[in-house]
Formats: structure tokens, C-alpha cells, sequence
């Protein structure tokens, strides 16, 4: 499930990503999230990713086809999680685009939100 989060506004799009995601989550956050690049340009974006079940192929690839698309819409992206394999996405997202992407455990939360309202 993608929710938004209410910290949401302007350049910001804060989200929860949790449970099973599946398209209908992708259906409904990337015309937000392409709404939000229309209107600001470059936006940041703050990730808490937790308890994750399941995450189906139809939903990575939507999440590649735009993230591929706009690699440069993006000037910060924070993931919070406490799984090694969120650090590990931040990595491995890197080359991909020009956005500063940073991991953060949940103990460092409040440092998540300084650096993305920075």
C-alpha cells in the first residue's frame, strides 16, 4: 500500500510505502507525483518503507518505466526503513539519477526530515 503522507505540499511528496503493493498503488501516486514535477520542476521526495509483504512485477515495473522517464525530476529522495535492502536500493538507485538519495534508519527519522526540508 502507498500512502500519502500529510507533510506532503509543495515540492514534497511524502509517502508511506507498506503491506503489498501492487499497480492500483502505482495507479494512483505516479500521476501525483507527475502533477507535482509539472508544477514545481524538480521535487524531493520522503519514503518510509516498512513491513513490506509483497511488491508485485507489475508494480516494479511501472516504478522503473518512471523512474527511468524523470531520473532528473527529482533533487533529494529520503528512504527510511530498517531492512539492510533498503540501504541497499539507495545504492544501487545512485547511477540512476541525479537526486541526492539517502538511507535512513527509523531511529533517525527526525534527520530524514532535516535533510529533505534542507
Amino acid at each position: 500500500m502507498l500512502q500519502l503522507l500529510e507533510q506532503s505540499k509543495d515540492s514534497l511528496v511524502a509517502l508511506r510505502i507498506s503491506g503489498s503493493v501492487d499497480r492500483n498503488d502505482y495507479d494512483v501516486m505516479l500521476p501525483l507525483l507527475q502533477e507535482r514535477i509539472k508544477q514545481h520542476g524538480k521535487i524531493r521526495v520522503y519514503a518510509e518503507v516498512q513491513d513490506v509483504e509483497d511488491y508485485s512485477l507489475k508494480a516494479l515495473w511501472e516504478d522503473i518505466k518512471f523512474d527511468v522517464k524523470h531520473a532528473t525530476d527529482f533533487s533529494k529522495v529520503a528512504l527510511v526503513g530498517d531492512k539492510k535492502w533498503v540501504d541497499w536500493l539507495t545504492v544501487m538507485a545512485k547511477p540512476f539519477t541525479s537526486a541526492e538519495v539517502k538511507y535512513f534508519d527509523f531511529s533517525q527519522q527526525p534527520q530524514a526530515w532535516a535533510w529533505i526540508n534542507e
